[in-house]
């Protein structure tokens, strides 16, 4: 038998989750309305009109401002011709991933993996599958690529999301704080990369710092969000048994929910703040992390930017035959086009 007073708990918890997924979705066209004002009559007034937007996300993931505090160390790798990149950001924190700059390359792409993964799996290394050595496939196409490490069990991930939220920052901000002083250094070690031009890539966790990042970097010239673009309002508002978005709830991962993030911010709002960079979403029809038709219409929502700015051409979806996975040759190509290699000597 029932406890009557278990029954009416859950109740009380079923009407919270009602409650807030309500006003999450059915208001957030309200809310968007009034925080937005987007003018695509030039680039100029496009940029401009995002501005405050823009500082509006920063101050929401709020990464901290991190320095080299030494000479960068260089560890053996198991993977080819590359060196794990070590620099120390603050006495408790190293920034650190691996690098792999091939002969003649002038144009370093930022491939972060996903959960439950390491840099050296997106080179080839250890688990197969998901990554198809998608690295080690863009060295041999010329490129430069920095595979940083990011946190990547949930528990720990947790844990850690309660502690920065506590202090007024993110994970994700750290994460990207720590990248950007890799990237200081890589320009200061390799001059013929250029700083200023990086292309910024991930599957999954990896796709979710391509989103989140790009908007507030500006040295990413491009951008490929794998296996993570979604209609935002209904992956967080679907409860833990949706088979069709993968609920963040069903594995408790807590740190996948920001202060306020979807007031005003889906996954259409933060495209825009790419835009009218080159952008690039893969998502494969068997990824459980989300409906292929939503994450479509979302994506035609995201498009018209590009659009009424004259750049449709920038703006990409790869809806393809797969998982939870990378797209490697297609994704290949789309730098090919947008970011072509421009190898010296090769």
């Amino acid at each position: 038998m029932s406890d009557p007073v278990d029954e009416r708990n859950l109740a009380y918890a079923k009407d919270l989750h009602t409650y807030f997924a309500s006003i999450m979705v059915d208001g957030h066209a309200d809310r968007v309305r009034d925080a937005w004002d987007w003018d695509t009559s030039s680039p100029q007034a496009y940029a401009d009109s995002v501005a405050d937007n823009r500082e509006e996300w920063r101050r929401l993931i709020n990464p901290p401002t991190f320095q080299a505090l030494g000479p960068a160390r260089d560890v053996a790798t198991e993977v080819p011709n590359g060196t794990w990149l070590e620099i120390d950001v603050h006495e408790h924190l190293k920034a650190d991933g691996i690098l792999v700059v091939p002969e003649g390359a002038t144009k370093l792409v930022v491939f972060q993996h996903g959960l439950g993964s390491t840099p050296e799996r997106v080179f080839g290394m250890g688990k197969p599958g998901a990554y198809h050595a998608v690295g080690q496939r863009l060295v041999d196409a010329g490129y430069a690529v920095l595979a940083p490490r990011n946190l990547y069990l949930v528990e720990p991930r947790n844990d850690a999301e309660s502690m920065a939220q506590m202090v007024g920052t993110t994970v994700v901000g750290v994460e990207l704080a720590r990248v950007r002083v890799l990237l200081d250094e890589i320009a200061k070690r390799h001059p013929q990369l250029d700083p200023d031009n990086i292309a910024m890539t991930g599957l999954s966790w990896g796709g979710l710092a391509t989103q989140y990042w790009t908007p507030l970097e500006p040295r990413f010239a491009v951008a490929a969000t794998i296996g993570f673009y979604n209609d935002r309002l209904l992956k967080m508002a679907a409860d833990a048994t949706d088979p069709k978005f993968g609920s963040f709830l069903k594995r408790a991962e807590h740190h996948a929910y920001y202060w306020n993030q979807l007031g005003i911010f889906g996954d259409t709002e933060l495209a825009s703040l790419v835009c009218p960079r080159p952008f690039l979403v893969q998502h494969g029809q068997r990824d459980p992390i989300g409906w292929a038709p939503a994450i479509a219409e979302e994506f035609e929502r995201s498009r018209r930017f590009w659009d009424e700015l004259g750049v449709g051409d920038r703006a990409e979806i790869h809806i393809f035959d797969g998982g939870h996975e990378v797209d490697t040759e297609q994704l290949v190509r789309w730098l090919g086009r947008h970011f072509p290699a421009d190898t010296q000597g090769r």
